[in-house]
């Protein structure tokens, strides 16, 4: 009797100790988390907590979700979860600096009138109007907004870059200046739309306008505006000499630039409807001299190893996947990790990229930001302007051994590029009395400035393109509101490299976070091999397979091939052997590109059996291995008890005799 009370109370004190680890877990633990994905996409980034310690002024967050959401779409109330987690881990770390209101717009309601007070995005629910929100909003003391429409699921992977965009608005009202001067239509193209095509702006911009104040400047300017934090120059093509002259007082009085040239840009040709690559080239050659660094011209970089695969047009109809050397996927081991703009990016794509090179005695210095792989080569600009030979390019592909540079960063003394003074029309640039206001166009003095007033310090890209839209992110419509999905890190690269020339890093860290590009790299690796052992033999087959045409449209006369009555016995004859020759080459094709695919179709039939059978497989092996194994210990019990081996006799079968 005994036993048993003292089992039952056992019992109950187990549950009790259950019940209540359980409450004091869900009160304490409840944003903990095991984050085992390879870019720690679940753990909180240096740069959000930087951002939550430096919050002086307290803010209010408001978190629109409405429950009927989840209730109808199962898979957003586990996305809402986790935004409320997230939520609730910043307001935890901002300490007390963060308010949370969790809120529930019911349809009608004073509170969904308020979400759409703040510019959230209502999604329609039923025909009879009503609508459901999931969405957030952000106030500071001083009545600043921000706010996030919509938590689009395409977007998760960039949901803790998201919120501390907010915070860190909300914290830290005052925005950098960025003075943009553009030959591409990264705002929209005007001449478009005043023809009736839709036009918008770059998603480049969109990007930077959450956090920076982007402000156009004309091609033709006499001096660079006062407050400008960070000069942001693209694609700059025949500027006025005294555009270039401001440009370059302005560097040398401390201000920072981003410089993106190009050899050959793909954006401009494209619009223009001009392929001829002079005519879509770009160089700051005056200022590069003297800033130490040089834009090899007509040149782009090819690369091998990080080739784009592209469809091409096929003989045998529909498109054949190739490597296009002249567009570049750079990873890992072409960005800096030493430098905090590329330290973690994981992507970066470009196309007709240019070469920048060091000049010889130079007193600047120049830290590579990205680079190609050691198997590149250069490649002249006619090669790939209009419709480029990417069959041709991949066969006839060499190796330099050579690491190019694609984007740098200049840093150091330099010297004006104009040293017989400013040109005729342009106004002298002054001098600030403190060097702490470079670049800020305070005016003490008449005479412009010679010699650096304290190390320049630049980003010079070549290329331009890697700003195009259709290069590095997607945009997608989800319900009538435009949602932009990076595939690759250029928005992140740029946005990084502006707030690290205006002296804020906070952000740097979290952005490279944010792409959804998750690569194949042991099935790219198999796709390179497998062109490279069957390029030239499809080549070779493509041209016989253009002879063969040839040779046939000459026997026929231009007629049509399926018609043989007016043709002599041999021409028939010589038809009817052209047509075999066709239609074997067209096999041999096919075979072919098969065995391009045959080694990746082996790694999928790998991967699918491990993932559908491996797995049952040796757990099945490991339960009947285990159940023999007890099977033959039951079995051989009895005979070593009773065996005079083992000692005097148990008491249970002393009690059986």
């Amino acid at each position: 009797m005994n036993r048993t009370i003292t089992a039952i109370v056992a019992l109950v004190c187990t549950a009790i100790l259950f019940i209540g680890i359980n409450i004091i877990a869900d009160k304490t633990l409840r944003s903990a988390r095991i984050d085992l994905t390879q870019q720690r996409l679940y753990t909180l980034s240096d740069g959000s907590l930087k951002t939550l310690a430096k919050i002086d002024e307290p803010i209010t967050v408001r978190f629109y979700n409405s429950k009927r959401l989840g209730t109808e779409i199962p898979s957003y109330a586990l996305y809402a979860q986790r935004v409320r987690d997230m939520l609730e881990e910043y307001t935890s770390l901002a300490h007390g600096k963060i308010r949370l209101e969790i809120l529930d717009p019911v349809p009608y309601s004073a509170i969904e009138d308020r979400a759409v007070a703040f510019g959230l995005q209502g999604v329609p629910l039923n025909s009879q109007g009503e609508q459901i929100y999931f969405g957030l909003a952000g106030t500071n003391s001083t009545d600043d907004q921000q706010t996030i429409p919509f938590f689009a699921p395409e977007r998760e992977r960039l949901l803790e870059y998201d919120l501390t965009r907010v915070v860190h608005t909300l914290a830290f009202p005052k925005r950098t200046v960025v003075g943009l001067i553009s030959l591409l239509p990264l705002d929209g193209d005007p001449v478009g739309a005043m023809q009736g095509r839709p036009s918008h702006p770059a998603a480049i911009l969109q990007q930077l306008r959450q956090l920076d104040d982007v402000e156009t400047l004309p091609a033709a300017l006499d001096a660079i505006p006062s407050g400008t934090d960070v000069l942001m120059l693209v694609h700059p093509q025949k500027l006025p000499e005294k555009t270039l002259f401001a440009i370059d007082q302005f560097v040398l009085q401390g201000g920072r630039a981003i410089v993106f040239v190009d050899p050959y840009s793909e954006l401009q040709a494209r619009n223009s409807g001009h392929p001829g690559g002079a005519a879509s080239a770009s160089d700051l050659a005056v200022l590069f001299k003297a800033w130490g660094l040089k834009l090899l011209p007509d040149t782009v970089a090819g690369d091998r190893r990080a080739a784009r695969r592209v469809m091409v047009p096929s003989e045998t109809g529909g498109g054949q996947p190739l490597d296009y050397v002249a567009w570049l996927n750079l990873r890992d081991g072409e960005l800096n990790r030493d430098d905090v703009i590329t330290a973690n990016l994981r992507q970066i794509t470009m196309a007709s990229a240019g070469i920048i090179e060091p000049i010889a005695g130079a007193s600047t210095k120049l830290e590579p930001l990205i680079t190609t792989s050691p198997d590149a080569m250069k490649l002249p600009v006619a090669k790939v302007a209009g419709l480029p030979d990417v069959a041709g390019l991949l066969t006839r592909f060499k190796s330099d051994d050579t690491r190019y540079v694609l984007a740098a960063r200049i840093t150091g003394p330099a010297e004006t590029a104009f040293p017989d003074g400013p040109p005729a029309a342009a106004k002298p640039a002054a001098k600030p009395d403190n060097p702490g206001d470079a670049g800020k166009g305070k005016p003490a003095s008449t005479d412009f400035v010679r010699q650096s007033m304290q190390p320049i310090n630049l980003v010079v890209v070549a290329d331009s393109d890697m700003l195009d839209d259709r290069f590095w992110a997607q945009t997608r419509d989800f319900f009538g509101r435009q949602v932009v999905v990076p595939v690759a890190g250029n928005g992140d690269f740029v946005a990084n490299a502006i707030d690290v020339l205006a002296g804020g890093e906070d952000l740097v860290g979290l952005r490279s976070r944010g792409t959804s590009a998750r690569p194949f790299e042991v099935v790219e690796r198999i796709q390179r091999e497998a062109d490279e052992r069957y390029a030239a033999e499809r080549a070779a087959l493509e041209k016989k397979l253009e002879q063969t045409q040839a040779k046939l449209r000459d026997v026929t006369s231009g007629e049509p091939a399926d018609t043989n009555a007016a043709l002599a016995p041999e021409q028939a004859r010589a038809v009817d052997q052209f047509r075999a020759d066709l239609v074997a080459t067209r096999r041999q094709l096919r075979g072919v590109q098969a065995a391009l695919r045959q080694d990746i179709q082996t790694l999928k039939t790998i991967l699918e059996f491990c993932d559908i059978a491996l797995v049952p497989i040796l757990v099945a092996t490991v339960a009947i291995v285990l159940g023999m194994l007890r099977l033959r210990r039951w079995r051989r019990r009895p005979v070593e008890i009773a065996s005079p081996r083992n000692g005097p006799l148990g008491p249970a079968v002393r009690g059986s005799q």
